[in-house]
């Protein structure tokens, strides 16, 4: 009895302790993708995938392209 409860114990430490480590991580990619000018860490990662990772005005040129270039073919067919 007593060393089943040191052991749920010793899993709630460990996890506890995983916790605040992944925390602890997020805040760091929080603070970076803030410090490399981009809006959020899901602009960090989509600028990540799109070969942008420290260029934050590099990609919101290339999105506003694609966004207006998609507009632009909106327009087109309705034209048609």
């Amino acid at each position: 009895m007593l060393g089943d409860i040191l052991i749920r114990l010793a899993a709630f430490a460990i996890l506890g302790f995983l916790f605040l480590v992944l925390m602890g991580l997020w805040d760091r990619y929080e603070r970076e993708a803030a410090a490399l000018g981009f809006g959020g860490v899901y602009e960090h990662f989509m600028a990540s995938q799109a070969g942008f990772a420290g260029d934050a005005q590099g990609y919101r040129a290339a999105a506003d392209a694609v966004r207006l270039a998609g507009e632009g073919r909106d327009l087109a067919t309705q034209e048609e």
